[in-house]
């Protein structure tokens, strides 16, 4: 039936909002409203047309994000120490509704030695710890909601006093003396 009402009105593809616009010369009866409501379409009342956004699926990987636009595979670093700086990686491997994500720490590797006990450290992608000292079972992951500040900086709470950044993809400063 969507085909038919199609074929009555004037269609204009909106590239920059992604979406399909419907123009009609007058209103449409009660039955096309609502075939138009269950495909998706919303009325503009400006525009004074139906619109709905297209699905590239077919054309384009869709690349499914959260509200800040975090993605499976993204990782979070954790800076922490007090005589010492320690660098921890956690990477988002589901995301949970809009806001949170599941999260795994993963490993890393020494970039450089810059001095004693002195060295630059980047997470491995997809190298999952057995064990973490912050997540109680690495395996299942933990549920963390995803926070954003008005200066762009995107975080989740890993501890009570404790929070990680999104990685920035530079290697990170981390000492260790014990």
């Amino acid at each position: 039936m969507l085909e038919e009402i199609k074929q009555k009105c004037k269609i204009v593809t909106n590239e920059e909002k992604q979406g399909e616009e419907l123009y009609f010369e007058n209103k449409p009866d009660l039955k096309v409203i609502k075939e138009l409501k269950s495909s998706g379409y919303k009325w503009h009342n400006t525009k004074k047309c139906w619109y709905r956004k297209l699905n590239y699926t077919e054309n384009k990987k869709q690349e499914h994000q959260n509200y800040l636009g975090i993605k499976i595979g993204d990782i979070f670093r954790y800076s922490w120490g007090y005589e010492q700086t320690n660098v921890n990686y956690f990477q988002v491997v589901e995301l949970k509704g809009k806001k949170s994500v599941l999260i795994k720490e993963i490993s890393y590797e020494i970039a450089e030695t810059t001095g004693i006990d002195s060295y630059k450290v980047r997470p491995c992608k997809d190298v999952f710890l057995k064990d973490s000292q912050f997540i109680k079972d690495n395996e299942i992951g933990a549920v963390k909601q995803v926070k954003g500040l008005k200066n762009g900086t995107i975080y989740i709470n890993i501890e009570d006093f404790g929070f990680c950044r999104l990685w920035d993809n530079k290697d990170d400063l981390m000492t260790c003396y014990y």
